[in-house]
């Protein structure tokens, strides 16, 4: 069968997140190789979530799969803050978005919680990651959309409703906090453009085959690699000073 196995879209995703975490540390944001860069980076989430609603249909031990997330979302929060230090604050990293987004399928899919509890958690779920939550919103919404939407069209199609709200919604914050200073962050609409990037996910997802594909790193590769990169990175940005 043509198209893109499970493990070919996860090495995507893998090379991706390395070039643009080498951007955010060696090379000038507002340039046309940080933007480039950037762009390219912006395919590892959507593969990501793509593949958390995937794992929550298939998995057959759930609390396994929490567990393991919550396990390695631990494990990256030292290399994710030596890596990026000051720039993310107290936010957390992606495999703890990735565990939020899981979370929220289960309590959607959980037939034994009543209607309030179930608002109530899912509200919980949305308010931790606006408020440490590394992509704020996104990375839940986005997994949503992919376990709820059966054929990959209706996929795309609210992947990028979704995406153009986000880009909407933070140009207004901007805008916004020009006046009444609320974020300590200064950027500027321009600079969040990239985000839109985010849909250019969409073309190797569409060539998924649906087949897991052969793959000689283990099942457990991207969760090791995600803090071990960010140790590597981090040595580089030590020895260039």
């Amino acid at each position: 069968m043509r198209g893109l196995t499970k493990a070919q879209l996860q090495y995507i995703a893998i090379i991706a997140m390395v070039v643009d975490h080498t951007a955010w540390g060696f090379v000038e944001f507002m340039t046309p190789l940080g933007i480039a860069m950037h762009l390219v980076g912006r395919l590892t989430l959507p593969i990501m979530c793509f593949f958390i609603a995937e794992g929550f249909t298939h998995t057959h031990d759930i609390k396994r799969y929490i567990g393991r997330m919550a396990v390695f979302a631990a494990i990256a929060v030292i290399p994710f803050y030596l890596f990026f230090h000051e720039e993310y604050g107290y936010r957390q990293n992606i495999i703890f978005d990735e565990l939020l987004a899981l979370l929220a399928l289960c309590v959607m899919n959980k037939g034994r919680i009543k209607k309030p509890l179930r608002i109530l958690l899912l509200a919980l779920i949305f308010t931790v990651s606006a408020a440490i939550g590394g992509w704020v919103i996104m990375p839940i919404v986005y997994g949503l959309v992919f376990y709820y939407n059966k054929s990959f069209s209706d996929k795309a199609r609210w992947f990028c409703f979704f995406t153009i709200l986000l880009f909407a919604v933070l140009s207004g914050m901007i805008l916004i906090n020009r006046q009444i200073h609320f974020s300590e962050y200064d950027w500027s609409i321009t600079q969040w453009i990239y985000l839109l990037g985010f849909m250019l996910a969409l073309i190797p997802l569409s060539r998924y085959n649906g087949e897991k594909g052969r793959t000689h790193t283990g099942r457990y590769f991207f969760y090791i690699f995600y803090p071990a990169h960010f140790m590597v990175l981090w040595g580089i940005k030590l020895l260039i000073g």
